[in-house]
């Protein structure tokens, strides 16, 4: 319902007397409903039960959220503009009311079915919705932190102030902790339009600080700290919340073309899917057991980390998700900071060679320690096999420099960028590698792929401790930590405030 309201007289408006009646109105697109009671109580049940299947103006902790906490209106909202954030004005010019009022309708008549496209509506009345969300949350979403945070950005030395700010952030709850950095993640790729957009830091800053951190009380000033806080949370978005934005842009596009590959995967199958839109089920084994998670586009292997340990009963101990694909002859330990929508994907496309995913003990950190230094080498270099098919493999000079790993076989050389693929453990036995499938290691695309030999690349290293040199060395190129381990929570504290992308991991 747009609208419901419970008073004690039918016309507010008007003096008349209510004989003792208590009325409930409800007011749709197409008309007004008015129901009367004398019982107030009872009046009061069903406004509250009608109230609590709507979104607006509601507390974030009565809202329908995806698994990782974020509200379905939020999600839906932002994944719409993801694509859109050069329009011009995006967030300054407002759109067409009625559009706006019949987009609150149906969002409050069931929020699970909307599917915000441009048929049904456009980019301004998008934004306006959003804005207007957020306006109405009681107290706002960092109203009860406020002063704090309003302090602390008045903190003349920038260090100090930016410390300052980040402790005050991972003090927050939890549901209040992902929605900021949700909507300070979208508010910085707008602003990284600003030449297009014409929507800056500081424009956004203007717009949303009011919105996200006024508690909107009659009486209330316009506080210039606040829009200098969210400009601050924007300009140092990378800094304050533990994103590399390189490595978040390339597992953007890997996570787009996943979300593709999976709906023709689901068009042809019955696959496990979910109640909620863009989720998924996927199963979890641990020694002889499992259980289900449900999983969603954008979601990382952190943000479901601490169900998987509380649903497994793993309280204790160094564990790692992995993933077998193969019969479980390929095999490898899934990041935290991996979209688990990829996995399910490689799941289902090897689904009839039998594939899972299951909890084991963490080996990285000890496989590791032998080739960690202060410095790292830029390079790589060394001589592997590599597998050209019909059992026949070639030795090859290989060498990884930035983000490449290149090769050359009869003069011609290829280079493949590692941020594009997965690498695995092992290999089928049935293609006989040199030095025995436990010294292989797979390399398996993750982008579209024309052949099958551009699905796979195998290679075969002389032994052990050289087949680690080269894992260590690509995992390093794509996730830089080795965070494998399945944990509760994480934060980030920056060893240097000036070096964004630079920061240390540590437990929440």
């Amino acid at each position: 319902m747009v609208d419901v309201q419970l008073a004690d007289k039918e016309n507010p408006d008007e003096d008349k007397n209510s004989d003792g009646f208590t009325f409930l109105k409800l007011r749709t697109d197409s008309r007004t409903y008015l129901f009367r009671d004398r019982d107030k109580g009872y009046m009061t049940t069903w406004y509250e039960a009608i109230r609590s299947t709507q979104v607006f103006g509601l507390a974030l902790d009565a809202q329908p959220k995806t698994s990782n906490g974020i509200p379905v209106l939020v999600h839906k909202c932002i994944m719409f503009l993801e694509s859109r954030t050069d329009a011009e004005g995006i967030y300054r010019i407002s759109g067409v009311r009625t559009r706006i009022e019949k987009l609150k309708l149906l969002f409050n008549q069931n929020i699970h079915d909307v599917v915000l496209s441009d048929d049904l509506t456009v980019t301004h009345d998008v934004t306006s919705l959003l804005k207007q969300y957020f306006r109405e949350l009681p107290g706002s979403l960092l109203g009860a932190w406020n002063p704090q945070l309003t302090t602390a950005v008045q903190i003349d030395d920038e260090t100090e102030r930016l410390y300052q700010i980040q402790d005050i952030i991972y003090e927050l709850p939890g549901t209040e902790f992902h929605v900021l950095k949700f909507m300070v993640q979208h508010l910085y790729a707008v602003a990284a339009q600003q030449p297009i957009n014409k929507m800056g830091s500081e424009n956004l800053g203007v717009i949303f600080g009011p919105t996200l951190m006024s508690t909107h009380e009659a009486g209330s000033e316009f506080n210039p700290y606040e829009y200098q806080l969210i400009t601050t949370l924007i300009d140092y978005f990378p800094w304050l919340f533990q994103v590399d934005v390189q490595m978040e842009e390339s597992k953007g596009k890997e996570l787009k073309l996943a979300e593709a590959e999976l709906k023709k995967i689901m068009s042809s199958l019955d696959a496990p899917r979910g109640s909620v839109d863009n989720s998924w089920i996927v199963e979890v084994f641990h020694k002889q057991n499992s259980v289900n998670i449900r999983i969603e586009s954008g979601q990382t292997l952190r943000d479901v980390s601490a169900e998987i340990l509380f649903r497994t009963k793993l309280v204790d101990g160094d564990y790692a998700l992995n993933e077998y694909l193969c019969n479980g002859q390929l095999q490898r330990p899934i990041h935290l900071s991996e979209y688990l929508l990829n996995t399910t994907v490689t799941l289902w496309e090897e689904r009839v060679q039998k594939s899972w995913l299951a909890i084991d003990y963490n080996s990285m950190k000890e496989k590791f320690r032998s080739f960690e230094t202060p410095q790292m080498s830029s390079t790589e270099q060394g001589t592997l096999h590599l597998y050209e098919g019909k059992k026949k493999w070639k030795e090859v000079h290989c060498k990884i420099s930035s983000d490449n790993l290149s090769y050359s076989k009869l003069k011609v050389k290829t280079t493949l960028n590692l941020l594009n693929y997965t690498w695995y453990l092992g290999c089928e036995a049935s293609i006989s590698p040199p030095n025995g499938a436990r010294n292989c290691f797979t390399l398996r695309c993750l982008g579209p792929k024309d052949h099958k030999d551009d699905i796979f690349k195998v290679f075969s290293a002389s032994d052990e401790n050289e087949l680690w040199r080269w894992i260590f060395r690509i995992n390093y190129v794509k996730f830089k930590e080795p965070d494998y381990r399945l944990v509760k929570s994480k934060r980030a504290t920056l060893q240097n405030p000036n070096n964004r992308n630079s920061f240390i991991l540590l437990e929440r």
